[in-house]
């Protein structure tokens, strides 16, 4: 409910202000007018072992808030204990319950740094569950807001502007001139474009994309009847025009937001994992990418935000390509 007065006051403001800037434009550009359909970890992250830090790039002079998590240690655990995520997701016709139990003998099995990617309209806080998996594997696990998202004060990107500042901030954190542990960069949705940017630093060795994102004027059309019928019953006509027009506002192409482009040219171990019945992320999508470093997974029947986590079926998937990079 109160992201729904949310929405409406969004509404009703862009009323006011549009003039030669739609309605449409400006809820897209803001992602907090976002309808989740999952179920998040509601504790703030202090109280389960996260640290809140800022970045400012050197360069660009563009700041990111982020998170920071060390592993979990086995010792840190009485006997009988463990940690574990359950998430609830609502989407694509189905409803998921995604959860995960993990006891400290399956602790600290891959050393390393997880870079956490949220998607649109979502917020460092968001991937927590997410965290609390790679945490248990053994790594280190930083989750930045993207711009225009959560507590970051840039202007809205669609995800592809952001790589820049964020390989700056894992050189800072993981030093790889020095650490040979593996740096393995997550994107869920709309972060899976960051995260395919980021294919191309010499601060990251693979990536895990996550219900990745078709090109955004694509997206947008099958996006807006799932997660926001009211949005959809307005707009539905008008979907390319006011993507053009966000996306001219953020000097941003389409282009920039084609995923497919990435894919084909990266020379890094890839994993992309897909649902059978997301729109939003249609495997057959991706069919054209036949780059050797590009593995292929598709889990049955998932709500598109419920393949931000995975089971103990999912992990041992994900887990069997981790061990092999």
């Amino acid at each position: 409910m109160k992201n729904e007065i949310k929405l409406i006051f969004y509404i009703v403001f862009a009323v006011l202000v549009s003039g030669c800037t739609s309605i449409g434009s400006y809820i897209i550009s803001n992602p907090d007018v976002y309808l989740s359909e999952a179920e998040f970890i509601k504790a703030e992250p202090e109280e389960i072992g996260f640290t809140k830090h800022e970045f400012c790039s050197h360069t660009t002079k563009e700041c990111i808030p982020y998170l920071t998590a060390p592993p979990y240690l086995s010792e840190d655990f009485p006997s009988g204990s463990s940690v574990y995520y359950n998430l609830h997701a609502i989407g694509n016709g189905v409803e998921n319950t995604i959860s995960h139990t993990m006891t400290p003998d399956t602790f600290n099995r891959l050393k390393g740094t997880a870079l956490l990617l949220h998607g649109y309209g979502g917020s460092k806080e968001v991937m927590m569950a997410t965290a609390i998996y790679f945490r248990a594997l053994g790594m280190n696990v930083v989750i930045p807001d993207l711009f225009g998202h959560g507590e970051s004060n840039e202007k809205f990107a669609f995800g592809t502007r952001e790589h820049q500042a964020l390989s700056q901030l894992l050189s800072k954190l993981t030093n790889k001139r020095e650490n040979k542990e593996l740096t393995v960069v997550v994107g869920h949705s709309m972060g899976t474009l960051a995260a395919s940017n980021l294919l191309s630093s010499d601060h990251v060795d693979a990536a895990i994309l996550l219900a990745p994102m078709m090109r955004f004027d694509l997206a947008a059309k099958e996006y807006l009847p799932n997660k926001a019928p009211m949005l959809n019953s307005m707009f539905s006509d008008h979907v390319h025009e006011i993507v053009t027009q966000t996306m001219e506002d953020a000097s941003v192409t389409l282009e920039d937001t084609d995923l497919l482009i990435n894919l084909n040219e990266s020379s890094k171990p890839t994993l992309l994992v897909n649902s059978n019945i997301d729109s939003v992320s249609p495997p057959d999508y991706f069919s054209s990418v036949k780059n050797k470093q590009i593995t292929k997974f598709t889990f049955e029947n998932r709500a598109h935000s419920s393949l931000m986590v995975f089971n103990k079926e999912d992990s041992s998937k994900i887990e069997k390509w981790l061990f092999e990079l």
